[in-house]
């Protein structure tokens, strides 16, 4: 087995990017720059990796895999570092609509990268084994690609004539740096595409890395001590994993490859090592400083918190608002793509579409619970009633919906009608059938055997919906906190169910509170199935 220089760089720089994220990830976790460093650093490595891949795979299956990998990565590196230059410089709320048009237009093009549209096949180029052979809409990448980074050149120009702050200045002038030489080498790799050239630049991708180490080093980019020793330790484990893939013989490959472990093993133990003796010193420092403002450290803390509270509410909020757009957005492209509008597609790219549908519907449903239960813990109206609601129609469509689940585990789903018609009551429609659809589909999850019935009935001024079950049941023990919290599954529900969430039947019964009904669930214990009954005001 040999290596080219071309397949050494991408490794190269794969390997390097990858622990530089970790490396100052794991300096400041609470720091939103060095999160989205990590992305930064994790697409880097997944798109150098998925190169490697490319042009180092011998048979076509393998590397078309790898060309998936690479463009996933490549096409989130430009949103990526739009996103962190714009924190970097604390401007992300001047530009939060493009950094959410950012995401949305990656993301978008990420789902196209799997269709024919994008790439048509592989193929042997310049030497190299495989290389992309690009559809119609590709041009759409380099053309993303250019603008996100000439986007983000051109806010780190104006705010290095416009700031003072020298050690700033420096930051941005290596930021710049670091894009000449990793983005304008990154960007050679679409010539074969548009031009049929060699990518010759893909080599000056490592030295993005290494500016950005020095930056790290000498400029304090990432406010961080130790990115000296573990580049040096990261660098010496790459050398000689390069070294045992270049062996000569058996001999040669067991000696580099017990050196590499050990080497491996010395690097975890210095950085370990300095890791905590910086802690330490940091740990003192603090102490000293609190000791400095302790009689201020109550007001402050009151502050700190309530500020906290309130990004986390706005945060949590807008990230979940901002879930949807995207999703919603892939769900009409999917569907455009199943019905034809971009042209005829094979059934092997069909049923992937589908099960790309199947997940999407699945997510969509996940942040809309997510959505629900921060509402819900906020205090903030989710359910808005009306007057003369039918329950039959609505029942009928969650039934629907739940059909195929129940029948794809041998199981029955039915719903006895009542023999007169149900009177309507007061309900909010899309929230009463996700209450409604959470229950039901809770009792397929938990039923292996037999199957699910669902009753109606008029007592007094009350409807009640009655879902019984032949599944696991419920312990005495479970009853009294299934709707009240984000239920914690028992072992045997686990069993059952491997994926459940806990939070379906919590957003169920905080919905019939809502519309000043009720909501309980009766079982004579385990194994002997489970009654849910939902009760309703009538208009």
């Amino acid at each position: 087995m040999s290596f080219t220089f071309f397949q050494i760089s991408a490794l190269i720089t794969a390997f390097v990017s990858f622990f530089l994220g970790i490396s100052v990830y794991s300096r400041d976790r609470k720091s939103r720059i060095n999160l989205f460093w990590l992305f930064i650093s994790f697409s880097i490595s997944m798109w150098s990796m998925g190169l490697f891949g490319v042009v180092f795979s011998e048979d076509r299956t393998n590397a078309w895999f790898w060309q998936h990998v690479l463009d996933v990565g490549g096409i989130m590196i430009p949103v990526l570092y739009f996103t962190f230059v714009l924190y970097l410089l604390k401007k992300e709320k001047e530009f939060l609509r493009t950094i959410v048009l950012s995401w949305i237009v990656g993301i978008i093009l990420i789902v196209l990268s799997f269709t024919k549209l994008f790439k048509t096949d592989i193929s042997s180029k310049f030497g190299l084994n495989y290389w992309i052979d690009p559809g119609k809409l590709y041009f759409l990448f380099p053309l993303i690609f250019t603008f996100f980074i000439a986007l983000s050149t051109f806010v780190i120009i104006k705010i290095y004539y416009q700031t003072h702050d020298a050690i700033l200045r420096r930051q941005l002038k290596w930021l710049l740096f670091a894009q000449v030489f990793g983005f304008g080498g990154g960007i050679t790799n679409f010539f074969p595409q548009l031009f049929n050239l060699y990518p010759f630049g893909n080599y000056l991708v490592i030295l993005y890395v290494v500016c950005i180490s020095y930056a790290a080093i000498q400029h304090r980019l990432f406010n961080i001590r130790l990115i000296a020793t573990e580049m040096l330790v990261f660098a010496v484990w790459v050398f000689l994993l390069v070294k045992v893939a270049f062996s000569k013989d058996q001999v040669d490959l067991i000696i580099n490859g017990g050196l590499l472990i050990l080497v491996f093993i010395a690097g975890g133990l210095l950085i370990r090592s300095v890791w905590k003796e910086v802690k330490q010193r940091e740990k003192m420092e603090q102490m000293a400083k609190e000791l400095e403002r302790a009689y201020n450290v109550e007001k402050e803390a009151r502050a700190k918190i309530q500020e906290l509270d309130e990004a986390k509410t706005q945060f949590l909020m807008a990230t979940q608002h901002h879930f949807r757009t995207p999703l919603t957005s892939m769900r009409g492209y999917i569907d455009l793509i199943l019905t034809g509008t971009y042209g005829k597609i094979s059934p092997k790219v069909k049923e992937a579409v589908l099960k790309l549908e199947t997940s999407t519907i699945r997510l969509i449903r996940i942040v809309n619970e997510l959505l629900d239960v921060s509402q819900f813990q906020l205090g903030k109206k989710v359910v808005s009633l009306e007057a003369g609601i039918r329950i039959e129609p609505i029942l009928k469509e969650v039934l629907d919906e739940l059909k195929f689940t129940a029948k794809s585990k041998g199981i029955y789903l039915k719903f006895e009608r009542p023999e007169n018609p149900l009177p309507p009551a007061m309900a909010d429609v899309e929230k009463l059938k996700v209450a409604l659809y959470n229950i039901i589909d809770n009792g397929i999850k938990y039923t292996n055997k037999g199957g699910i019935t669902i009753r109606c009935r008029v007592l007094d001024n009350e409807l009640e919906i009655m879902s019984k079950d032949t599944g696991i049941g419920i312990t005495p023990e479970e009853k009294g906190g299934l709707f009240a919290g984000i239920f914690e599954r028992g072992k045997e529900a686990k069993k059952v169910f491997t994926t459940g969430r806990g939070i379906g039947l919590y957003i169920s019964g905080q919905i019939i509170k809502a519309h000043n009904g009720k909501v309980w669930v009766e079982s004579e214990g385990r194994g002997k199935g489970s009654t849910f009954h939902i009760r309703l005001p009538l208009s």
